[in-house]
């Protein structure tokens, strides 16, 4: 049965897909995807859709959607063991509660562990493959199996798995001591900045930020950011039909009322031309598109 993608991405955009199961365990998961191998059912693999931009003519995939409305945060063996379906968020705050560092700059990043680690989420010069020592996945086969940081060949904002399309189920992070009240008041800060400045996710259809921050001009340096650039191009005026970009920070767009994929598409398109005619530089999205998001 068919099923909208509106209700499960934060853009809250994008047509249907052939089917959707949300599922939570490893067990679940495989059964699903067997069924559907089985049955030569195309699909796809969604966590918490906070990265995703969806095509408003829909998709012709089933979709996987890896989820838990329980955050599922323990301790094996001196690292901390997470279940893919939970909140990133939520993990950063037990680490903080534990008085463990590594994880809090993922505090306030929205979506889930096993997206995060798909797309390498990170802030503040940080990422989750930093800190990653291995994860279960279940292959396009519907078989688990256990991946160690190496082979999940990360880079920045992305990783293998993006290609493979194999599903992060559980996933254990390495840690370091540290003083609880330190990392709660550092968590803190890092919840204050985000509301100064992001959009709130559940007020403002978002996705975050829209373009990667570009190469460091010299090697081991910082990233270019992207949003400095396109606040010097001057895109925060663009606005094209629903979408607009956000007054506080040029490198998020914003679903307006009325928005539609095609409007984020086309908006996120001039603003890339803008930086590219001003500096010559080409973004590159952050931002994934399923389907002929622009073209339809």
């Amino acid at each position: 049965m068919k099923a909208w993608l509106t209700d499960y991405t934060t853009f809250r955009l994008g047509g249907a897909c052939r089917e959707l199961v949300t599922v939570s365990d490893a067990p679940a998961a495989a059964e699903i995807v067997r069924n559907w191998q089985a049955a030569g059912i195309p699909w796809r693999v969604m966590g918490g859709g906070s990265n995703l931009l969806v095509a408003d003519a829909g998709i012709p995939e089933a979709v996987l959607r890896m989820i838990s409305d329980r955050p599922d945060c323990r301790w094996e063996q001196g690292l901390i063991c997470v279940t893919a379906g939970t909140a990133l968020d939520a993990l950063a705050q037990f680490a903080a509660e534990e008085g463990v560092a590594g994880l809090g700059f993922a505090s306030g990043i929205p979506g889930t562990v096993g997206g995060g680690i798909c797309g390498n989420a990170g802030a503040f010069g940080a990422a989750l493959g930093d800190v990653l020592e291995r994860v279960e996945v279940l292959t396009r086969a519907g078989e688990v199996q256990v991946m160690s940081r190496q082979q999940l060949q990360f880079g920045y904002r992305g990783s293998s798995l993006a290609d493979t399309g194999e599903v992060v189920t559980r996933a254990w992070f390495r840690v370091m001591p540290g003083d609880r009240a330190r990392r709660l008041a550092e968590r803190e800060e890092i919840l204050s900045a985000r509301r100064a400045k992001h959009p709130d996710w559940r007020v403002q259809p978002t996705a975050g930020s829209f373009f990667k921050n570009l190469p460091p001009e010299i090697a081991g340096g910082p990233r270019c950011a992207a949003g400095r650039l396109l606040e010097q191009a001057g895109v925060k005026q663009m606005r094209e039909g629903g979408a607009y970009v956000f007054e506080k920070h040029a490198n998020m767009v914003i679903a307006g009322s009325g928005a539609t994929a095609r409007d984020v598409a086309r908006l996120a398109a001039r603003m890339a031309a803008a930086v590219k005619e001003k500096f010559g530089f080409k973004l590159e999205p952050e931002v994934r598109f399923w389907g002929p998001v622009a073209n339809n």
